[in-house]
């Protein structure tokens, strides 16, 4: 039951570059710790209200997936799937699952919110992933926090998958099938976010509802927030801080 052999932030950096070369306005959306660290807007170089316009905000929160390549796993010894490999999402368990909760309540509030997860097991896949354009395709899997119901905050979850199929089984004391919404995932992206585009002042509306929804979870990252005036910045940061996720803004092709 390996790790895959790369790092969770070099596959999060190679599906969200990609994302952003296929659909962010001029092809990157500066991602939080870049925010953070100049405490100068104006040097950004960045004009993050042309950005805005006709544009659609999304959150992605990135895991890498254990790698499942025997055939006495249990996800295949009870019957839930019949081959391998298969891959494992463990979901964070710190203070109850706050995080998943978290992601929940974003989504719900109207957002577009996606775990990403690998469905690859080495570096190797990913490089020639990230050459041939093709991370969002083939080598990522999206699940939408809402599709994965926790039957309690007092155990260990993980969701198990194989690519592209459309189910999914989420894990605690007993397996539970759910349908995926998301398993060809530049389709889901694209019917999710072609319809969410907006102005740049709605965008601006909706990312204050974010912000006021995040700015309560942590002082500290609401002190680091503040530094900026661009509703969209402190969103980006409060998503980083709060959430460990990144958002970026998605104009379609």
């Amino acid at each position: 039951m390996p790790w895959p052999d790369f790092s969770e932030l070099s596959f999060g950096y190679s599906f969200l570059r990609e994302f952003e070369r296929s659909y962010a306005p001029g092809g990157a959306f500066p991602a939080a710790p870049d925010f953070i660290s100049q405490a100068d807007e104006a040097s950004l170089g960045y004009d993050v209200e042309a950005a805005l316009d006709g544009a659609a905000p999304v959150f992605f929160q990135f895991k890498r997936s254990f790698v499942l390549t025997i055939k006495s796993a249990k996800e295949i010894k009870n019957g839930d799937f019949t081959e391998c490999p298969l891959f494992r999402m463990h979901l964070r368990e710190k203070n109850h699952f706050s995080q998943h909760r978290a992601l929940v309540t974003l989504e719900s509030a109207g957002n577009q919110v996606f775990y990403v997860t690998s469905q690859i097991g080495s570096s190797e896949e990913l490089s020639q992933s990230y050459v041939e354009n093709s991370v969002v395709d083939s080598a990522a899997a999206l699940f939408a926090p809402a599709e994965i119901i926790l039957p309690s905050h007092h155990e260990s979850h993980h969701v198990t998958f194989r690519p592209d199929e459309a189910f999914g089984m989420l894990y605690s004391e007993e397996g539970s099938r759910f349908e995926r919404r998301n398993s060809k995932a530049r389709a889901a992206i694209q019917s999710a976010l072609n319809p969410r585009r907006q102005s740049a002042g709605a965008n601006r509306q909706h990312l204050e509802s974010v912000v006021d929804s995040l700015m309560f979870r942590s002082r500290y990252a609401g002190q680091i927030a503040n530094r900026f005036s661009d509703v969209a910045v402190k969103a980006s940061v409060l998503a980083f801080l709060v959430l460990d996720a990144q958002m970026t803004l998605y104009r379609g092709d």
